[in-house]
């Protein structure tokens, strides 16, 4: 028996057994099954590790302008903070708000450029939302209520900085697309950088993010990097996503709570008749 905990090894074993978990889930003959379970295996897993005050789940993601997104496998949101309106008592049809949605990501079986284009689809919806903001002086931490007014350089811009942005990821058991492809398929749907997807780890594989090829350093987002590049085998691991998430978790920023942007809760009223007390 060991005497000391391995934090590194036991984030790596979360990871292996999320590979036995899609190919558990892989032996149904129902395609929902399919996905449903491996959505499950991931969510139960990022639970387990995840900080106190992050909540796990799947539906959709809302913005207070009528906008929505695609059906998301995964949404990482604040647990205290988030409006989470669910349909007919499913789960699975929960509507959030972004302004509370930290990270959502896409499951994927073998990541052929099909199922990588769908992913890119609905990911890009998701930076399309727009987080209400009076004034962009102003913005919160995750996991706080407390709003802070920043310095010129502090703006809050979802736009040039990837900690103001919804970290999209996609994860997959395997890859059956080449880098190139991917490359040319993100352009083809993207187009702008802020709107990139930021993480894709298959377990089975190596992972993909973006590097900064002037400064020789990896990049956050698409933002401020000049190419996407695929990490060696040493570090593509699950613990690296979830350092990349938790990064994101710590050191992302939102917008104040605006509740009533989404209940439409009235401010003034007409009063018909009053007796005094």
């Amino acid at each position: 028996m060991k005497t000391t905990f391995d934090s590194e090894e036991y984030i790596k074993t979360l990871g292996e057994e999320l590979v036995n978990d899609f190919l558990k889930a892989g032996k149904t003959t129902h395609p929902c099954s399919v996905g449903s379970g491996r959505e499950r295996a991931l969510i139960n897993k990022l639970k387990s590790i995840l900080p106190h005050g992050v909540g796990v789940g799947s539906g959709f993601v809302i913005d207070s302008y009528g906008n929505t997104s695609s059906q998301c496998d995964l949404i990482i949101y604040e647990e205290e903070f988030a409006l989470k309106f669910i349909i007919n008592d499913d789960d699975n049809y929960a509507y959030y708000n972004c302004e509370s949605v930290i990270a959502v990501g896409e499951i994927k079986s073998d990541a052929t450029i099909n199922d990588i284009e769908d992913s890119f689809k609905k990911l890009k919806k998701i930076k399309e939302l727009i987080r209400y903001n009076q004034d962009e002086n102003t913005f919160r931490s995750y996991l706080s209520k407390m709003e802070i007014y920043g310095a010129e350089s502090e703006k809050f811009n979802p736009i040039q900085k990837s900690t103001d942005q919804i970290f999209t990821f996609i994860l997959s058991k395997s890859l059956k697309t080449p880098l190139k492809s991917i490359c040319e398929k993100a352009k083809e749907i993207f187009v702008e950088k802020h709107k990139y997807f930021n993480f894709f780890l298959p377990i089975e594989g190596n992972a993909i993010t973006y590097i900064d090829t002037q400064k020789n350093s990896l990049a956050d987002s698409a933002i401020t990097a000049d190419a996407i590049c695929e990490l060696s085998e040493e570090e593509s691991s699950f613990n690296f996503f979830i350092n990349r998430l938790i990064y994101q978790i710590h050191r992302g920023r939102t917008v104040k709570l605006n509740m009533q942007r989404y209940i439409h809760a009235k401010t003034e009223f007409n009063i018909s008749k009053m007796v005094k007390i």
